[in-house]
C-alpha cells in the first residue's frame, strides 16, 4: 500500500480555504498514485479552535466540510482530522476524531483519548475521550489511528492511566498512523523522533506521522512529518516550517 503525508498550514475557521488545500493534497496523492493520502489533526477546522467549538454552526460547517471532501475521496481513501459529536448524554458533546474517508463515504471514525491539558492545551474543555478502541480497516490492511498526544505516554512514569496502542495492538494493526497538530519548540524534534521510533520496535510496526505546519497567535507548528520502518529505522521525514 502506498502512503501520502500532507503537510499544510490551516487557519481556523477558515473551511474554505481549509477545504480547497485539503483537495489540492488528495488531488495531489492521487497524481502520485497513493492508496490512501493522511492529513493532520482538526486540519477541516484548524488547531487549536478553542471556544469556536462551543457554537454548534462551527460544528456543522465541519461536517459540511467533510461532505465536500468525500466526493474527492472516491479512489483514494482520506484521513481527516475535524470535531464528532457525542451521541452519548454523557459527558462532553464532541470527540477530537479522524474520519476515514473513501468511496465517497465516511467508512469509518475514531477518536483522541488523550486530551492534554497543560502549557497551551486545555483539550478537556472541549472534548470526550474516547469510550472504545478499534483499528480501521482499509484495502485488506488493519490501521491503528491515533491522534497526536495518543502516542505520548510512554515512559516510566506516564501522565494517563491508558495507552491507546495497547488497547489497539491487540486487534492484529499493520501499521500505525498519527495525525498530529504538534507545537514547535527548541527540542521537539529530537523527541518526536524517538517518541515515533520507541513505537516501532515496541509494537514491531512502521509508523507514519503527519504534522501540521504553520502558526495560531502564539502557536508555532514546525512540520517534519515522519516515516519509520518497523525496525525503527526512519525512511523519510518532511521539511520544517514548509
Amino acid at each position: 500500500m502506498k502512503f501520502a503525508l500532507a503537510q499544510q498550514n490551516y487557519h481556523i475557521g477558515n473551511f474554505e480555504a481549509n477545504v480547497q488545500k485539503i483537495i489540492a493534497g488528495i488531488e495531489q496523492a492521487k497524481e502520485q498514485g497513493a492508496d490512501l493520502v493522511i492529513f493532520s489533526e482538526l486540519c477541516i477546522c484548524g488547531y487549536p479552535p478553542r471556544d469556536f467549538l462551543e457554537f454548534n454552526d462551527f460544528i456543522n460547517q465541519c461536517y459540511a466540510a467533510i461532505d465536500i471532501i468525500r466526493e474527492h475521496a472516491d479512489t483514494i481513501g482520506v484521513l481527516v482530522g475535524a470535531p464528532a459529536r457525542n451521541t452519548n448524554p454523557l459527558g462532553k458533546d464532541l470527540f477530537n476524531a479522524v474520519f476515514l474517508l473513501h468511496e465517497k463515504e465516511i467508512k469509518g471514525e475514531v477518536h483522541k483519548t488523550l486530551l492534554p491539558t497543560y502549557d497551551v492545551f486545555d483539550e478537556g474543555r472541549y472534548f470526550e475521550p474516547a469510550y472504545s478502541w478499534n483499528v480501521l480497516e482499509f484495502r485488506g490492511k488493519k490501521l491503528a489511528v491515533t491522534i497526536c498526544e495518543d502516542i505520548w505516554n510512554m515512559g516510566s512514569n506516564p501522565l494517563y492511566r491508558i495507552t491507546p496502542m495497547e488497547e489497539l495492538i491487540q486487534f492484529g494493526p499493520d501499521v500505525i498512523i498519527n495525525l498530529s497538530a504538534s507545537p514547535y519548540n527548541y527540542a521537539q524534534d529530537i523527541v518526536r523522533n524517538s517518541i515515533v521510533k520507541a513505537h516501532t520496535l515496541k509494537y514491531n510496526l512502521p509508523m507514519l506521522y503527519c504534522n501540521a505546519v504553520g502558526s495560531q497567535t502564539e502557536i508555532v507548528f514546525d512540520g517534519g512529518s515522519l516515516v519509520y520502518d518497523d525496525a525503527g529505522n526512519k525512511m523519510g521525514e518532511l521539511k520544517y516550517f514548509e
